[in-house]
């Protein structure tokens, strides 16, 4: 018997794969990124450890599916699915999500040499559930222009700062406002040698981490009184139904195109598609059909959700 220690996860993601959806040990290293010979290590561990018998069973096996379907579905880099068992709080699990965000992060920082940084709550988690470790050869970017002086606990150019104390790495800031006073401001911002030079380094990221909206009147753009009545209302009228980074978009994922929408100073959503790993990070069921939306929009290549907005989607 082998003493090896393996990752409680990949052995259940391994048995699954073989035991219940009949792949080979081939198909089965090819879909958990391993070789085969170390496929088949990893399902003699899991009889050992009594995961197998005539059906897998752990109490996460039903995260840990909906994890395979989504990856397998959208051909995704990675899942993870917080599990909502238990009642636990929206706060619990986004700390959780962020976590998870967190360790993907660590475990890709030798892969890359700019990290974007979206805006919201979700990266707010995100950053704060990062450990304080060395990346001196990292830089980190906005991705979208600032929100103003009040709550810069989800401000992209705050929570680059943060973060870049955290990994003691270089960082970039957007000297602009993510809302500009006008399309023709924001245009002459968009023009400046500052802006331009923000706007493209946000462009050239490796890996950005993102999280997306909700309807616009329960955004967190109308929350904290970022865009007014008047504006929320433009936006629902033009079919607007959530947002991400610094754009709006509509159920089919189109972006917004209004007076509004061009009054915005951030990367678009077909930027954010030229970016080679767009992580999104999203809690609540009420983000499910957003969620979906960049999904099926191939926008996100790494998801961290959670099981209530997992199992809507599937």
């Amino acid at each position: 018997m082998t003493n090896e220690i393996v990752d409680h996860e990949l052995l259940l993601k391994a048995a699954i794969l073989y035991y219940e959806q009949n792949m080979n040990q081939e198909q089965v290293a090819k879909a958990i990124g391993v070789s085969r010979p170390r496929v088949s290590k990893v399902l003699q561990i899991a009889k050992q450890e009594h995961l197998v018998e005539f059906f897998v069973k752990d109490v996460n096996k039903d995260v840990v599916e909906l994890e395979l379907a989504l990856q397998q579905r959208y051909a995704l880099n990675d899942v993870k699915v917080v599990s909502t068992r238990y009642d636990r709080s929206e706060e619990a699990v986004s700390n959780q999500v962020g976590l998870l965000s967190a360790r993907y992060m660590r475990k890709v920082l030798d892969q890359v040499k700019t990290i974007g940084i979206g805006w919201g709550n979700a990266v707010s988690h995100f950053v704060a559930e990062t450990n304080y470790l060395i990346a001196n050869d990292v830089t980190i970017v906005p991705l979208v222009g600032g929100l103003g002086l009040v709550n810069l606990d989800v401000h992209a150019n705050r929570l680059v700062s943060e973060l870049a104390i955290k990994l003691r790495s270089q960082y970039c800031t957007f000297y602009a406002p993510v809302i500009a006073e006008s399309a023709q401001v924001a245009q002459e911002l968009k023009n400046s040698t500052l802006v331009s030079s923000a706007l493209k380094a946000a462009r050239d990221v490796d890996v950005a981490f993102i999280g997306v909206g909700n309807e616009v009147r329960d955004s967190t753009w109308h929350k904290l009184n970022y865009i007014t009545e008047a504006e929320t209302e433009e936006l629902e009228e033009a079919g607007a139904v959530g947002d991400v980074v610094a754009n709006f978009f509509d159920a089919e994922g189109n972006t917004i195109k209004n007076d509004f929408a061009d009054r915005l100073i951030g990367i678009t959503i077909e930027e954010l598609k030229e970016i080679p790993n767009v992580v999104l990070m999203a809690v609540g069921k009420q983000k499910a059909r957003n969620v979906k939306i960049m999904l099926d929009n191939h926008i996100v290549n790494t998801l961290f959700i959670d099981q209530s907005i997992a199992e809507k989607i599937i």
